[in-house]
């Protein structure tokens, strides 16, 4: 059955069009995944279908009735103080609400009323508890435990402030809420974000058994692959669907290349060939003052036109970022070594226990770990910015500089432009800090925009 309809949709920006007349849609046990290049509309697209965003034409239709989830890839930087668990209870808000009702009208029913006045609350009471019951009512706590149980949120997790958890943490949290709602079409942005690789197993098990329709945005190529047979590539404004996993589109995506250049040379070397002949009788034509010649130069001219009207571009190639890391010469071979680290949490726990690690100039490290182990905690003690009681010692080479980049990234001033922040980050001037950020693919209007128009992916 038809869960989600999208026709023609069409969306611009103060720069220019993002996308025109896309159009794709899902039946129950369907899913997609959108692919394109940042900030080619993914998640504007998302934002489009939940009613966050507006289309400036087209429409999108959804199941009456359907319940939709999203998941957002800002989720981590919501600012929440409440419990975490409070946090899953407004996956039940409707029958939060109901509840509310049901104990006003409880009150109501204790107080001295006439016999009709009674009677009418009585059923206005009998009616909304079976509604309750039938929607679940009595249900929430059971089903809170279950998701939980199956993303490992423990109940000293539950019992957290949301905004003390890891960036992980919150996501599986926010993942967790979503499930609870039930939905029949999940939007999901970026759902692997932060995940560690044993949620993301679970994860990709609980939407290959989803019974509904679900709408992936991520760049985690393996997750794509493994989680639908449909792709909506988004490229230069334009949506194309394919009938395949993410593998299989980007091999067809490279044979419609290879037969559109092929065609372009084809179509360019009979542009060549044309002007050359127009070239020709032109000047012949003038030379013998021959109207012939010139009429013939005058038909081939209309003939080049027709082609180049028609003439299919060439195809255009993402290039891969130029950003370079030049290395330095180090007074030392050790760039991190701890000795015997421990991090020790307000409550006595110890989030790091006796860490030893050295690492060398050039090597290449991956710190992995289940989502809370300590792996961010590690990084920032490195970087000088550790809060919380340490013990043991971190030592960083005497000529070692460090670049960070945290999960989630915020600029002092979100107004400020891009070239405004790197060049006093940076303290280059202008053209260095323009040539730069064009090898990070951010051309002309994008270094003029500021900060806070960009995804998270684009910051």
């Amino acid at each position: 059955m038809l869960v989600l309809d999208v026709n023609k949709l069409t969306k611009s920006f103060g720069f220019g069009s993002l996308f025109e007349d896309l159009s794709f849609s899902l039946n129950d046990g369907e899913a997609i995944s959108i692919v394109g290049a940042n900030g080619s509309g993914k998640s504007t697209l998302l934002k489009i279908i939940l009613g966050k965003e507006k289309a400036d034409k087209g429409s999108v239709n959804i199941r009456k009735g359907a319940k939709v989830a999203y998941l957002d890839q800002t989720g981590s930087s919501i600012d929440d103080d409440r419990p975490v668990k409070d946090v899953l209870y407004d996956a039940f808000s409707d029958l939060l609400m109901m509840e509310k009702r049901l104990n006003e009208l409880q009150a109501k029913l204790s107080e001295n009323l006439q016999d009709e006045e009674y009677e009418e609350i009585l059923r206005k009471y009998c009616n909304l508890l079976d509604r309750f019951a039938f929607a679940g009512g009595y249900e929430i706590e059971k089903e809170i435990q279950t998701v939980a149980g199956g993303l490992k949120i423990d109940k000293s997790l539950l019992d957290k402030s949301f905004n003390s958890l890891s960036g992980g943490e919150k996501t599986i949290v926010a993942l967790a809420k979503a499930l609870l709602i039930k939905p029949d079409l999940f939007l999901l942005d970026e759902p692997t974000n932060h995940l560690d690789t044993e949620r993301i197993e679970w994860l990709e098990g609980y939407l290959k058994s989803f019974k509904g329709a679900i709408v992936i945005v991520s760049h985690d190529r393996y997750f794509l692959d493994r989680m639908s047979k449909k792709i909506l590539s988004i490229e230069n404004g334009k949506g194309k669907v394919y009938s395949t996993n993410y593998t299989g589109f980007l091999e067809e995506r490279e044979r419609e290349r290879e037969k559109q250049l092929a065609q372009y040379n084809m179509e360019q070397n009979a542009i060549k060939r044309l002007e050359e002949q127009i070239k020709y009788f032109s000047q012949k034509g003038m030379e013998k003052n021959s109207s012939t010649l010139c009429d013939r130069a005058h038909s081939l001219q209309t003939q080049l036109e027709r082609i180049k009207k028609k003439a299919v571009a060439r195809p255009k190639v993402q290039k891969p970022a130029g950003a370079k890391f030049d290395e330095q010469k180090k007074t030392s071979k050790r760039v991190i070594e701890t000795k015997d680290f421990s991090v020790i949490l307000p409550n006595g726990q110890k989030i790091l226990d006796r860490i030893n690690i050295y690492i060398c100039s050039g090597e290449r490290v991956a710190i992995i770990g289940k989502n809370g182990s300590g792996k961010s905690t590690l990084i920032k003690a490195i970087m000088g910015v550790q809060d919380l009681e340490m013990q043991g010692e971190i030592i960083v080479g005497p000529s070692v500089k460090i670049g960070y980049l945290p999960q989630i990234i915020t600029f002092p001033d979100e107004n400020q432009s891009v070239l405004e922040y790197f060049e006093n980050e940076s303290g280059l001037s202008e053209e260095r800090s323009r040539k730069i950020l064009a090898g990070m693919q951010f051309y002309k209007n994008d270094v003029t925009n500021a900060s806070k128009t960009y995804q998270a992916v684009r910051k």
